[in-house]
């Protein structure tokens, strides 16, 4: 794919590789994780990257991020406000270069790129996450922000074309250079986004799991001067001069045939069918297509109403946590479960479900732990709590912090006003099939559910126009609650939840009439079992597949 972009005059390819950990076979079900990704990245010709969050969650994924990744993209992966504990040394260093100064291949432009991580507070120990805020006032930004040889300022990163960070950065490089073009790339809110700072600014987000391919153009960009010109001088041009553009394209062969001009004979290269090759070897070393059983129908995590029949959510509260969550230290003792909705990734589809599929659905390690002996009526209120968030928690901080960590991301996106989809509309759909492009003379085909995306550009940056997908909220958190003999429900119960929120269990617990020490009386439920794994055990005690 990098040969046909710089046939097609593309000057730089940035990828929000933020999020590389949790998500999919190939780094989770490997042992170590990340050993065979790793190896299909490094084959990857990337000129600018940087960290998600998730490579921060676990001390043993940072030090990856650091020994391996960091390596492998020597010189391209930026880390401007994140600090990595190098055992070593026994201190703390910036995880990568926190900026880098590029003159790009095809025309020449000089461009000062930064990497930044939102102001991300679950980090490891080994990592230190400093505030945006505070990065920015630090003498490298100000003295790089001052270079007065630059043509455009780039700021790649893992955090929300909409955030305040990247607003913030935005004010810092505008009160010394107004007049300099600004570029963001974002993510982490899994939508399509395209943020207007002011008219020679601009932000782009592609959506989520590589589902979208987003391009961005400036024109006007020029390194020309007249002979004894300064270089700030060059760069107080009329604003009219440059133009932004935004492309939002679905990620598959239809799309890169159209735009490349090529067809599936002359489109392969050499170097990409080695690396389909390594990808497919390393698929079958971890037994990924191992089919474990087969969806009887749909489940969606945001495209089905919840609670319904077609929801997963529904599915987990209704099917899986009731059978599979039990304890046999616990025999006997009934339980509430209570899970984050951000603990599932993806939507299941009806038909075969394999190990990968596991991992993309639910690719966490967390565990599960639980309080004993909690009045009944308390533990099964407190899922409605963290849903609804009575009293203090209806504002400030606190809500915040339910918010980012417990319903998944595009949801977060949502509440806060900034979702980048027409109505409400969803970037849930995982869709391969693409209508023709459209051109004069023809008429409209029916349309294919998929991205409807309206964005401070307006709604013509879908490179394949769709039919809109339907956006249906769901809960902070789900309950379950396995079943019991008796016909009421019993007095007291174990309250049993994902470990990854028992911060946030913890905090609110309290609101729901429940005054556990959790630091003291908490325990671990079901050790050595994960969500992910819960879910496996369930799907192959459950959906048989027919016999062909």
């Amino acid at each position: 794919m990098r040969e046909k972009a710089e046939s097609m005059g593309v000057d730089l390819l940035v990828i929000d590789t933020g999020d590389r950990v949790e998500g999919n076979g190939l780094y989770d079900s490997s042992d170590p994780k990340g050993i065979y990704i790793s190896k299909i990245l490094r084959e990857q010709h990337i000129d600018l990257m940087s960290s998600g969050n998730h490579e921060l969650y676990k001390e043993s994924t940072a030090s990856a991020e650091f020994f391996t990744t960091t390596l492998n993209f020597a010189g391209h992966y930026l880390a401007s406000n994140i600090d990595f504990y190098d055992p070593r040394t026994n201190a703390f260093r910036p995880l990568a270069p926190r900026f880098t100064k590029i003159v790009t291949k095809q025309l020449g432009i000089r461009i000062v790129a930064f990497g930044f991580l939102f102001d991300f507070k679950g980090n490891a120990n080994n990592t230190v996450v400093r505030p945006v805020g505070e990065t920015i006032k630090e003498a490298w930004f100000q003295e790089a922000i001052r270079d007065h040889e630059v043509d455009l300022f780039l700021v790649i990163g893992h955090a929300p074309v909409h955030s305040e960070e990247y607003w913030d950065i935005w004010r810092e490089i505008r009160s010394l250079r107004w007049s300099t073009p600004i570029q963001f790339f974002g993510g982490h809110y899994h939508i399509r986004d395209y943020a207007k700072y002011d008219r020679m600014s601009y932000g782009l987000a592609s959506g989520r799991f590589m589902e979208t391919i987003g391009f961005m153009s400036i024109s006007g960009l020029s390194t020309h001067r007249q002979p004894g010109q300064s270089a700030l001088a060059s760069s107080l041009w009329p604003w009219d001069r440059f133009h932004f553009n935004r492309k939002y394209i679905d990620n598959n062969l239809l799309s890169f045939y159209h735009h490349t001009g090529l067809n599936e004979t002359t489109f392969p290269t050499e170097h990409g069918q080695n690396v389909s090759r390594l990808i497919q070897e390393s698929r079958s070393a971890l037994q990924l297509d191992e089919v474990y059983g087969c969806a009887p129908h749909d489940l969606f995590m945001s495209r089905a109403k919840y609670p319904g029949e077609g929801n997963i959510y529904t599915w987990l509260e209704t099917e899986v946590l009731p059978l599979s969550v039990r304890d046999v230290s616990r025999a006997g003792k009934p339980a509430v479960v209570i899970v984050n909705t951000g603990a599932i990734r993806f939507d299941i589809f009806k038909g075969p479900f394999t190990k990968d599929n596991t991992y993309i659905v639910s690719p966490f390690t967390s565990g599960f732990r639980y309080v004993k002996d909690i009045p009944y009526s308390r533990a099964y209120y407190l899922a409605d709590v963290l849903n609804r968030g009575p009293g203090i928690l209806t504002e400030g901080p606190q809500l915040d912090k339910l918010t980012w960590q417990l319903a998944p991301p595009e949801q977060s996106a949502y509440t806060r006003g900034v979702f980048g989809n027409s109505g409400g509309r969803s970037s849930a759909g995982f869709l391969t099939n693409q209508v023709p492009f459209l051109s004069s003379g023809y008429a409209e085909p029916d349309l294919i559910p998929g991205y409807t995306t309206h964005d401070d550009g307006g709604n013509d940056g879908d490179d394949t126009i769709h039919s809109p997908i339907d956006f249906f909220r769901v809960p902070n958190v789900i309950r379950g609650t396995p079943r019991w003999d008796a016909s009421e429900p019993p007095e007291t119960v174990d309250l049993v939840y994902i470990d990854f929120i028992e911060s946030n269990v913890a905090a609110v617990a309290p609101f729901a009439g429940i005054n556990a020490d959790f630091s003291r009386d908490s325990d671990v439920y079901m050790p050595n079992t994960t969500l992910t794994g819960l879910i496996m055990d369930w799907i192959k005690g459950n959906w048989p597949c027919e016999e062909v």
